[in-house]
């Protein structure tokens, strides 16, 4: 059958007075039967005082000690453990103030950890949103790029037709030259009149062939200025791409610096969690001592 806290206790009292020859006190008998009830075990402390003192009462009774020296010998015990117990219950309402302090401070570096690690996650996503945001821009830049890219290419294409065009029509106008020189030579053999229609002719050719000439020059004039236009929004895109790319460089640069402030942050938070055990430590070793000093 399952044993309740105070026969526990009540059992924890006795193994420990026969262990150590000490007063069994809450904070050592806690620790025995790991349950902590405070007034369960102060109940069973006293009851284990008054049987110990009914057990002393009746070995003394039956080696015929006097019963005046019996009460006087159980007063000095009794006054001697609420002595005890005074001098225990200040000792313990200190700690427990001091162990209030580091609680609370313990609370706030939690709650300090807890901002700073929401601070840093927000920083990090602002940064993320940030870059992918620029990598966007840097694909949707670079897609404008390959366009005008592309338009750059069909424009000197352009540019090399018509080139080739006024090569074809330089040589077509060099045959009507040698074809007019031919005419002239035979015309001028024949009557005026043919002549000056031939002259005339011949002007007429001529101009068509130069407002075709002309024009040709025009349109090879506007590509290569849509080209040199063309090329200038290129590299003013190139700039743009290489300034989002520091600009990304920076970012990660500033996140990198941010996750490393938090690793000192965890750490300092580490050190001062240490400190915090070594004082309590510290505490329980100064409470033991006075404990066995007062015992003495």
């Amino acid at each position: 059958m399952k044993k309740n806290t105070y026969t526990l206790a009540y059992e924890a009292c006795e193994a420990y007075f026969s262990e150590t020859g000490e007063i069994p006190t809450i904070e050592a008998i806690k620790p025995i039967i790991n349950i902590n009830s405070p007034t369960t075990i102060s109940n069973a402390i006293k009851n284990w005082k008054i049987t110990l003192s009914e057990s002393i009462k009746s070995q003394h009774k039956n080696h015929e000690i006097p019963l005046h020296l019996i009460s006087a010998i159980t007063k000095i015990w009794e006054e001697a453990l609420t002595e005890a117990n005074k001098t225990l219950s200040g000792q313990l309402g200190n700690l427990q103030e001091k162990q209030a302090e580091l609680d609370a401070r313990e609370r706030r570096l939690n709650d300090e950890s807890s901002r700073i690690k929401q601070l840093v996650n927000l920083t990090e996503q602002k940064y993320q949103e940030e870059a992918n945001y620029l990598k966007k821009e840097i694909n949707r830049i670079t897609g404008e790029y390959i366009c005008l890219k592309e338009k750059k290419e069909s424009c000197q294409l352009a540019a090399s037709e018509n080139e080739k065009n006024n090569a074809v029509l330089s040589e077509q106008i060099r045959q009507e030259h040698d074809k007019y020189n031919r005419l002239e030579n035979q015309y001028n053999k024949e009557h005026e009149w043919s002549i000056k229609r031939i002259e005339e002719e011949k002007d007429n050719i001529k101009q068509q062939k130069q407002a075709e000439i002309d024009r040709l020059k025009s349109e090879s004039t506007h590509c290569k200025q849509a080209n040199n236009l063309l090329q200038a929004k290129l590299d003013l895109m190139v700039k743009q791409i290489n300034k989002n790319n520091e600009r990304i460089v920076d970012l990660e640069s500033r996140l990198a610096n941010e996750k490393l402030r938090q690793a000192e942050l965890v750490l300092n938070e580490a050190k001062l969690q240490k400190e915090l055990n070594i004082k309590e430590e510290k505490i329980h070793l100064l409470l033991d001592k006075r404990l066995r000093k007062n015992k003495q």
